[in-house]
């Protein structure tokens, strides 16, 4: 990574359920950004929350430690939590690192959506 450019993160609401859309590249410098954007709505009662990392063209393992800290919240408050991760960027690294066996992911929005509604 030479050009280093914030993510772009944006979060809407559909019934209850969050969604925290997440494209570029996440790093060191957005998961603070990351870690908020799902662990608020968590915190506050969400009915469900989705995060879209399937414009996510690069990801380390900062933020991979945020998936699984907001996956061991959601379950702490009984909230459902789904990762749509289609792109090779974030599912192969979450595979090699075994990650894939015990995050919720799926392979694009609408399985993730269809998994917490």
């Amino acid at each position: 990574m030479t050009d280093h450019t914030a993510p772009d993160i944006a979060t809407t609401t559909d019934d209850g359920i969050v969604i925290v859309r997440c494209a570029g590249e996440l790093d060191l410098d957005g998961a603070p950004r990351l870690r908020d954007a799902l662990l608020d709505p968590i915190r506050d009662g969400a009915r469900g929350v989705v995060v879209d990392l399937t414009e996510t063209t690069f990801c380390d393992s900062t933020v991979f430690s945020v998936l699984v800290e907001v996956s061991r919240a959601a379950s702490a408050r009984n909230v459902p939590y789904a990762i749509a991760a289609g792109e090779t960027a974030v599912t192969r690294p979450l595979q090699i690192l075994g990650l894939d066996r015990v995050l919720p992911l799926h392979a694009g929005l609408d399985a993730a959506q269809a998994a917490v509604g």
